[in-house]
């Protein structure tokens, strides 16, 4: 199992935070830690995710979140071989 991270830029909307987790949740992929923030674009938040997981489950979760309407970008940070 690897752990990777990965970085969402999103409208700041309603429930933005709740479909991308429930995203998560439906494929019962764990999400070791998870972050928030502002950006320097009004109406933008960014969200850091951290996951374990092999390669088929990064690709699908990445490819999934592309797939959310609110969701601007998809970015794949790093990647650490886990214990």
């Amino acid at each position: 199992m690897k752990k990777f991270t990965i970085d969402l830029f999103v409208n700041n909307r309603f429930g933005v935070l709740n479909r991308i987790t429930g995203l998560y949740c439906k494929r019962a992929y764990n999400i070791e830690s998870i972050q928030a923030g502002p950006t320097e674009i009004p109406g933008c938040t960014k969200i850091e995710i951290v996951s374990t997981g092999d390669d088929y489950m990064r690709t699908q979760v990445i490819s999934q979140l592309e797939k959310l309407y609110d969701v601007r970008k998809v970015e794949l940070l790093s990647e650490m071989d886990g214990e």
